[in-house]
Parts: structure tokens; sequence; C-alpha cells
């Protein structure tokens, strides 16, 4: 039942808390009438990068901070709640798990370890119990998925592409869909998998799971035109994924022995021999584009659509997305921010909405999209341990003038990121003149050397000085897809771009983002080049902040100077600043303690 609450007085409204915590990237979201109020990270408030251990015992470690932050940001109480949506299916996931008898006892797919993610699952209720009698809805994670590509996206109809490591039992999904309705049509399921390919070669590479994104860096490291040499081994066949088990076997993790033998090396070589991670990395990246151009040509020629909305952490990838807008046969293409697994949190809750009301989930403006987390707050200055607030007059200019001469300055501004890339709104910023600033900022952040950095430009400069597919416009507000500078360009730009001759871009809304475009334009001003380097503010192994408060210690940790927050500086004089090596913050389980 509606009920009338403070914040909409004098009427009723369906109010819905959405959960992710199955797996990792934990979140949480909360619409009133299907408009999203909030939704946010819990590594935002916890400091625990991913929000919690990846482990079968973890699903009912559910993001308490960012519940609470949700509930306050909305003005309801748990009694307000009309429903709670949590963004995975226990019974579906019985029923499609694949379940063998080998390896060890407490990972997904061995019959101990789904037992134990069961039981985890059926605790989720009983703790929600406690606070709420709104109905629990437990929802399919690729329906999630693809509501929240949906919902976020322009578009009033579109296809539906849905690709990730596993939902339940899926690895790809594929339907098509409307603001009121969506058809999920076909699936692909486990052991096929691109994204856990993705996470098994990385860790055969030396790094974790959660290192996708720099196995791709690794594949921007050859400008020499790829062969998919993995054609025949992972390939869209007859409306299905098929990854090759002799390869890949994904059913056992922890078994590397046939990416040895197919790639002619131990994984203690692949590990430290750059040449070999360079030359799988660009393997896996080509099959991934192919494999993705096949699956959209599919989706094209099925549904007809000209639009597609794209979910799952497979979305991420923006040189197989630049592919995908360049030789896709799409013309129009989203993928929201929080394209991983913590924007199934909003996913869920506009599912049960449409659900329960036949209404269509409202429109949201991209900025809302971008950022629907804290503010930056005002820092308590006991805590601030020698940084202090100037006020001056000409802001942007004096900041634009620090960026010039090398300074890298953390910026804070509104609402913080729903997504994993810094857009702006808890960002480091640099400028792009020096010609080892990459290096310089990788250093200060604790990055590998081959981490490539993103440059953001004004929108409205964009298409001058980047070579961008018609279809990847769309893709550009929050730095989803690699592109290439004009040729008029490309020598300034030289020694900010991977040796494919490619780099990330933000493109920059006047109405979106008003202070970080007039910095932009300040920076034109002094130095006749429209744009920054734009990387996350936290060093290696930490979350980026969600408020002023936590962004004080990052920036002792990073080294830097100067912290921008909603228009207002903060510094500290360079003799009270120590740099300390990034170390990661170890996994904790949040303490279950709700507001309310």
């Amino acid at each position: 039942m509606m009920k009338q609450i403070k914040r909409f007085p004098g009427r009723c409204a369906q109010v819905i808390l959405g959960v992710n915590s199955a797996y990792h990237e934990s979140a949480a979201a909360i619409a009133i009438d299907g408009c999203v109020i909030a939704a946010v990270e819990e590594e935002r408030f916890s400091g625990c990068k991913h929000g919690k251990p990846l482990r079968v015992d973890s699903a009912h470690y559910l993001p308490v901070e960012a519940i609470n932050y949700c509930l306050k940001e909305a003005g309801v109480t748990w009694q307000d709640l009309d429903a709670v949506a949590y963004s995975l299916d226990p019974s579906l996931r019985q029923r499609q798990a694949c379940i063998g008898s080998e390896g060890r006892y407490d990972n997904f797919g061995h019959p101990l370890g789904e037992s134990m993610f069961q039981r985890s699952l059926a605790r989720v209720p009983k703790m929600l119990r406690s606070h709420t009698n709104a109905k629990l809805h437990f929802v399919p994670h690729h329906v999630c998925h693809a509501w929240y590509a949906l919902g976020t996206s322009s578009f009033e109809q579109a296809a539906v592409l849905v690709m990730d490591g596993i939902g339940e039992g899926a690895s790809v999904s594929l339907g098509r869909g409307n603001r009121r309705q969506l058809q999920m049509q076909r699936q692909s399921l486990f052991p096929h998998s691109v994204g856990l390919a993705w996470e098994k070669v990385a860790r055969f590479l030396g790094l974790t799971e959660y290192d996708a994104c720099k196995v791709m860096a690794l594949a921007g490291l050859d400008s020499a035109p790829p062969s998919n040499a993995l054609a025949d081994h992972m390939q869209w066949c007859e409306e299905r994924l098929v990854v090759d088990p002799q390869i890949f076997d994904l059913e056992h993790p922890g078994d590397y022995s046939g990416l040895e033998q197919w790639f002619g090396c131990s994984r203690k070589v692949a590990a430290q021999d750059t040449a070999i991670r360079i030359r799988i990395a660009v393997t896996l990246q080509r099959s991934t584009e192919e494999v993705l151009l096949a699956i959209a040509n599919d989706l094209h020629k099925q549904t007809g659509e000209p639009a597609l909305v794209y979910a799952g952490g497979v979305a991420l990838n923006c040189r197989a997305n630049a592919e995908l807008a360049a030789r896709g046969p799409f013309s129009k293409i989203h993928i929201g921010p929080a394209a991983h697994d913590a924007g199934t949190a909003v996913g869920a809750a506009w599912h049960v909405y449409t659900g329960i009301t036949k209404l269509p989930v409202p429109g949201h403006a991209s900025a809302e999209v971008a950022g629907w987390g804290p503010i930056p707050g005002i820092a308590f200055l006991g805590r601030a341990k020698g940084w202090q607030r100037k006020r001056m007059s000409g802001l942007l200019t004096t900041v634009a003038r620090w960026l010039t001469e090398g300074e890298v300055i953390g910026w804070l501004d509104g609402r913080c990121e729903f997504g994993p890339r810094a857009l702006g709104r808890r960002s480091l910023l640099a400028s792009p003149l020096s010609r080892d600033v990459v290096e310089r900022v990788n250093q200060l952040k604790g990055r590998y050397w081959f981490e490539p950095l993103a440059l953001a430009v004004p929108r409205e400069r964009a298409e001058e000085l980047f070579d961008i597919p018609v279809a990847g416009h769309g893709l550009t507000p929050y730095m989803l897809i690699t592109v290439r500078p004009r040729p008029a360009w490309h020598e300034r730009l030289a020694h900010l771009l991977h040796a494919d001759g490619t780099v990330r871009l933000q493109t920059v809304n006047r109405e979106d983002h008003p202070r970080f475009h007039a910095l932009l334009l300040e920076i034109e001003r002094l130095n006749d080049i429209p744009l920054l380097i734009n990387t996350s503010f936290n060093p290696r192994g930490r979350p980026m902040p969600a408020t002023i408060t936590q962004a004080l210690p990052l920036a002792d940790a990073l080294g830097i100077r100067y912290i921008v927050v909603d228009g207002e500086c903060w510094s500290k004089a360079r003799q009270d600043i120590a740099v300390h090596t990034a170390t990661a913050v170890p996994d904790q389980r949040p303490e279950l303690v709700f507001a309310g």
C-alpha cells in the first residue's frame, strides 16, 4: 500500500529500496514513484573496495551505510517502504547453477559452496524483517542490469544486451524493452562467460579478478593490427556464447593448465614477462570485440531496433565499446555509468516499480544518472590535520594557473558518482601539457606504469579535437569509449595516447557540470587547449571518497596540496605534505547496524 510521506506531502507515493550485495559492488538505491532519489555504492562509506569480500557466505552482508544514506536522503524511514528489491533470485540460481564436485568446497559451483550461498541469501529476508514489513522481491540479476540500462537511457524503446561474468547462471542475455516493459528473449549460460574469462586471464597475468581494466590497458600497448587467434575458442555460434573449456576451464577457476598450454608459458612467466602479458591481453581483447560485434549483429537482426542499451561488467570495456560504435549495426548506444553490479540496485527497484504500478520509468537527466550519491559536505576542522580553507576571488582562474604550473588538484563537485569512473565529481585533475604527466600521476596514485589516463573536454569542442563514431556520442559523457584525436591534434596529444593511438574521453556538458565546464574553458584561455586529465580521486586499492571528511586523508596519502570542494579551495602548506605509499584497505565485513 502506498503511503503519504514527508517529502511528498498531500499525496501518496510508491517507495522502493533497491539492494545489491550478492556478489560484489554492493550498493543501495531508493526510488519514489520511479524517480531515483539516491543511489550509492557501499565502498564510498566503508572504505572497503567493492563493498565487501566476494565469498559464498557474504550475500547477506547488506550495504548498511548505503541503505542508511538512501533512506535519509529520501526523507523516509523503513516503515515508509512499499517494497525492497534484491538483485538476485535464489530460486533461479538453484535451477541455473552449474554444479561440479571438484575444487574448493567454499567456491561458487561446488555443492557445498552453493549450499552456503543459498543459506547466506536466505538470511536476507530475516534481516530485513526486523526493520520493515515491506515485501521483499528477489529479482533476476540480468533483469536488473537490463532495467538499469533502459531506465538511465533517453530511449523510448531499444534492443537490450547484458553481458557479465554471471548472474544466477546466465552470462549473456538478449531482449528488447521500453520504459514500461522488458522482454528478455534469449540467454547464454555458464560455464561459457566472457566476463569470467577476463577474470581468470587477469589472475593468470599476476593481477586480481578485479583488474580487467589493467588487462585492457595492456592490450593497448600493441599498436599492430591484432589477429583473432581465439576466433574458434571464444565465439557467438548458433545464437549462444561458446568459450572453450579446454583453454579457459571456468568451472575450475584455480586450474590454469589450459591457458598455460594454449599460450605456451607458465603462469609464473606470464605474470612477469611484459611482452607475453601484452600478447595475451591483445588476444583476449580482440576476441571480446569480435564476440560483442557478432552478438550485436544477431540482436539487431532479431529486433530491428536502431538503439541499443547495454549493461553488465563487460560493458565497461571501452575499447570493445569503440569497436561496437564504429563497426556495429546500432545507430545509438547507451551504457549507464554504473553498468557493473552496483547499477543492479537501481534496476531492481525499477523492475518492481513497473511491475506494481504498470507505469513507465520516468526519464532522468544525464547529470542525475552520473551522480546520485552524497554531496561533499563540511569538513570538521579538528580532523583536517593541517588543511586550511582558502577564501579567494577568481577561484577557477587560480586553479587553472596551478594546474598549468604542474599541480595535481583534487576536485569534489556536487553529488558523488554512481559507478567506477570519476566524472568530475570526485576527480584528480592535471594539465596535459607536461610530457611526463602520465608517469607522474600514475606514480602519485600507485598505479601500474602502463595504465592510461583519461581526458575531459567541453562537449561542444569534442568533435573538433577527436574522431568520435556517431553511435559513440552517448558513451562519452560517462567515459565509456576510447577515441583517436583528429590529425591536427595528434602531435600535441601524442604523449597522452596509448600505444595504439587512442585515449579514453569524457565530454563535459555545461548544463550537467557547470563548474567543471567553466574550468576547462579557463584552461583553454591560458593554454589554448581545452583539455584536462581526469582520473579518480584515490590511491591504489582504495575507493573514491563520498565526502570532504573522507577526501582529506586520501589527499594526504596522495601528497597533493589543493582540493576544490564545491567551489571552495582547501590547501596545505608544502612543508606539511608527506607522501605515503598507497596501500590497499583490507576487506572488512560492515557492521550490520541500520538507522531508523
